[in-house]
């Protein structure tokens, strides 16, 4: 996973190790990652909480005030909290609807705000920023700035569909999303294709009975698709985050 990192992403994470030193902590926890996010200040993220006001000093001392400071000795090794390792799993999640060979600081940021509670959780919202405000706002900042020439007026950009159209933790979308692009890693892509969307369709608890009943459970569409040529996957650039 980490191979995926951009520097800056990578950067995130030694900072975030970096501020639990300072503060004594036995542990990396979501809210260091976030105060790496923003220590990080060429990155995407840092950026984007920028844009809502939200600024070092304050999370570090909404970080001391919910947390406070340890009295643990410098250590060699800090382990991540289980919680810290579910934002850099979810990193790569946010990384592949968006259509993303790398991850970003934009991604470890999108992972971080979909955590429903924990110290990060808590800062957002004492900070009166709402995790979708973050989403919105981090969305926008990787659309394309300039609209093209002679679109309709209403028409959205192919880049900022995702500003009208939000998958919420939880939902069936959101699964089937997260079953697809377990099979495209599986296959070594880094794209979600088509036929990922609908053998993960077949495998859902919800739409799997139904697709069986029509006759298009996993074996059968496994043999459509043998028969098809697999798709050539275009090349991806990756963004400043």
């Amino acid at each position: 996973m980490f191979e995926r990192f951009t520097e800056r992403a990578r950067q995130v994470v030694v900072l975030a190790q970096e501020e639990a030193r300072t503060l004594k902590h036995d542990h990396v926890g979501p809210e260091h990652l976030l105060l790496g996010l923003l220590r990080e200040q060429q990155g995407l993220a840092a950026r984007v909480l920028g844009s809502l006001g939200i600024t070092l000093e304050q999370v570090r001392g909404e970080v001391v005030r919910i947390v406070g400071v340890g009295n643990d000795p410098e250590l060699a090794q800090i382990p991540f909290t289980p919680d810290a390792k579910r934002v850099l799993e979810l990193s790569l999640r946010e990384s592949l609807p968006l259509g993303h060979n790398y991850i970003g600081t934009e991604h470890l940021l999108l992972a971080l705000v979909s955590l429903p509670d924990g110290p990060s959780a808590r800062i957002f919202a004492d900070l009166g920023v709402e995790p979708d405000a973050i989403r919105s706002a981090t969305l926008q900042m990787l659309a394309p700035a300039e609209p093209a020439r002679g679109r309709p007026v209403g028409v959205p950009q192919a880049g900022r569909v995702e500003e009208l159209f939000r998958i919420g933790p939880g939902t069936a979308a959101r699964r089937l999303l997260m079953v697809a692009g377990a099979r495209a890693l599986d296959d070594g892509r880094v794209l979600i294709e088509t036929q990922d969307l609908l053998l993960a369709l077949t495998r859902d608890p919800e739409t799997g009975p139904l697709l069986a009943e029509l006759g298009a459970d996993e074996a059968a569409v496994m043999r459509a698709l043998g028969r098809r040529p697999p798709p050539e996957a275009p090349p991806q650039a990756p963004a400043d985050g």
